[in-house]
């Protein structure tokens, strides 16, 4: 082994510690749901990764990574009293999808609501036509905006 340089040392003591703090914080900002996705997914994927042959590469290509993404979902899935977060159902969380249409704004850098929200995708396909033809010079796109709410039950503390 060489000797490193005692500034180099310390750059590299350093790092780690900068990642390590960067880490902390990041998990610190999640919801308990977020966290134990997280959680059981990487577990999944670290015993899938285990059981893959040494001789064979790792797929880089995305497609084949939505296939190993699904292998591990499934995964999860069968195993529900091990991945609990990925199992949990609607009665903890409930996610709320909207539609809007939205306008190119004369600057071109930025876009604007130019419709009320819906939830129904179909309508908000209605809605972009009938804005275009309203409008044949402006540009028009389609947004959506995701909302979970996560439902806990907390317990109280009684007071002495």
């Amino acid at each position: 082994m060489t000797d490193l340089p005692a500034a180099l040392v310390t750059y590299l003591v350093n790092r780690d510690a900068a990642r390590a703090n960067a880490v902390r914080a990041f998990l610190d900002d999640l919801t308990d749901r977020e966290r134990g996705l997280i959680r059981d997914a990487a577990v999944m994927g670290y015993v899938r990764g285990r059981m893959h042959p040494e001789d064979e590469p790792h797929p880089k290509d995305s497609r084949v990574m939505a296939d190993v993404l699904a292998e591990v979902i499934d995964a999860c899935l069968a195993m529900p009293d091990l991945y609990p977060a990925v199992n949990a159902g609607p009665d903890t969380y409930q996610r709320t999808v909207e539609y809007f249409v939205q306008c190119q704004q004369p600057d071109e850098d930025t876009w604007a609501q130019c419709s009320s929200t819906m939830t129904d995708p179909a309508r908000v396909v209605e809605e972009l036509a009938a804005q275009e033809k309203a409008r044949p010079d402006f540009r028009f796109r389609i947004a959506r905006h995701s909302t979970t709410a996560i439902t806990e039950t907390v317990v109280p503390v009684k007071e002495p």
